[in-house]
């Protein structure tokens, strides 16, 4: 459910959800490069939920540190169920055609990067969540700095 304040979620326990701010500081930059530069970066999501309904709602009211939604952020790519992150990432590979190793994750599990980097995608772990370092560390491992 939404708070009076238009993009601020809230679990049923009241507790608000926010995009981290690497990931909202990510996908603006993503955007900006695609809209404003023409690069063919693209972002997905891969997420492991009971609760897909409950994701939708978050991709549509959440946004990226430019305001635009995450579902607008996310577009097609998105690839939400109950499965492992490696299944998510065949199927994103299949809907793309981008080699895994033009592709980067960002996860705070441990389990997760160890599974999907056997796809051969660059990964970084993020315990805390993901914060501007992380996008910083992704944009070197492909020469982007």
């Amino acid at each position: 459910r939404t708070t009076e304040h238009p993009k601020i979620l809230v679990d049923s326990s009241g507790t608000p959800i926010r995009v981290f701010p690497g990931a909202a500081h990510a996908l603006a930059e993503i955007n900006r490069l695609r809209e404003e530069e023409g690069h063919g970066i693209r972002a997905a999501v891969a997420s492991r939920t009971d609760e897909p309904q409950w994701a939708k709602i978050c991709m549509d009211n959440l946004v990226a540190g430019d305001g635009s939604t995450l579902s607008h952020c996310f577009g097609d790519l998105i690839e939400i169920s109950f499965s492992n992150k490696k299944e998510h990432f065949r199927r994103l590979h299949k809907k793309t055609g981008i080699p895994y190793e033009e592709m980067v994750f960002f996860d705070n599990e441990h389990y997760n990067i160890t599974s999907v980097q056997q796809l051969g995608v660059k990964c970084v772990y993020t315990p805390d969540g993901m914060m501007e370092d992380h996008w910083e560390e992704a944009k070197r491992k492909f020469g982007m700095n």
